[in-house]
């Protein structure tokens, strides 16, 4: 069901995509080392019909998506494991560079590029029996964990948000090619909201780089609240705080521009305290 010709892995985005394909990758190192004399393995007979020890560093596996050679773009897609450019059995929330997991006692390493990679227990939410996949945190240097897919957890999918009331996932930070972190919640858009609460604001939690959407009665989040429109705040005015200049947060204030301050005001930007995780709207001096 997730790796098969029609398989989850195949059916979402290139970056899913590779995550499962890093999972094979790392799967077959590990069945090579248990498994030294079956060739399935990448032990047995390498690929010049030479026998292998079946040591993961000396041999080499191919992975294809759905017993295809080429990749959902149609493209190849091998994967080669070769030696390991990390240090071999690392615990969980250690340091690693290469994303075969080869390094990291659990087979995974969660790269983040430009901010490096963390052991974990997931790269994917596939890895996970039962629930998501919850990125790493690197501003503790914290691995991404498998969660059981409730309220706030870590998500690719709809599919692993176990809760019928947060059962949508949705992006709630997004530093665009570095990491993103999407959580189960009550909605995603407005659409997904209705009723007495049918605006979707984020309820970001900054120290734990996490956060979900909820859906909320019009004009109720006060200043310094999360906010996707200016329909969530009771200001009327949604502005936008950034964190150097790489993730922009949608946040309530007095005001998005000097106009809409009084006379000789002008309005100063919204902030981020990244040390207490707290945000401040933008306000009228």
């Amino acid at each position: 069901m997730t790796f098969g010709p029609s398989g989850t892995c195949w059916q979402s985005t290139p970056e899913v995509a590779q995550g499962c394909v890093d999972t094979c990758a790392s799967s077959l190192a590990t069945f090579a080392m248990l498994y030294p004399g079956e060739p399935a393995c990448g032990g047995g007979v390498g690929t010049t019909g030479e026998p292998t020890t079946g040591n993961a560093s000396e041999s080499s596996a191919t992975t294809t998506q759905g017993g295809s050679d080429s990749d959902p773009s149609g493209g190849p897609m091998t994967t080669d494991v070769g030696p390991c450019n990390d240090v071999p059995n690392q615990p969980q929330d250690a340091a690693c560079t290469d994303s075969s997991g080869c390094g990291c006692s659990s087979g995974k390493c969660f790269v983040v590029p430009a901010l490096g990679g963390f052991c974990g227990e997931c790269v994917v939410d596939a890895d996970c029996d039962g629930g998501g996949c919850t990125v790493p945190n690197p501003s503790i240097g914290a691995g991404a964990v498998c969660n059981d897919g409730g309220p706030g957890d870590g998500c690719q999918s709809d599919a692993v948000c176990s809760d019928p009331g947060n059962d949508v996932c949705g992006t709630i930070l997004e530093v665009p090619g570095i990491i993103t972190v999407s959580t189960c919640g009550e909605c995603e858009t407005n659409a997904d909201c209705g009723g007495q609460t049918p605006v979707c604001a984020p309820k970001y939690d900054l120290a734990n780089f996490s956060g979900r959407f909820d859906c909320v009665a019009s004009g109720s989040v006060p200043n310094s609240g999360g906010c996707q429109s200016d329909a969530a705040c009771a200001s009327g005015h949604c502005g936008e705080a950034s964190i150097m200049g790489l993730l922009q947060l949608g946040v309530c204030g007095e005001c998005v521009s000097d106009g809409d301050c009084g006379p000789g005001e002008q309005c100063s930007d919204a902030q981020v305290d990244v040390q207490s995780g707290q945000m401040f709207g933008a306000t009228c001096q």
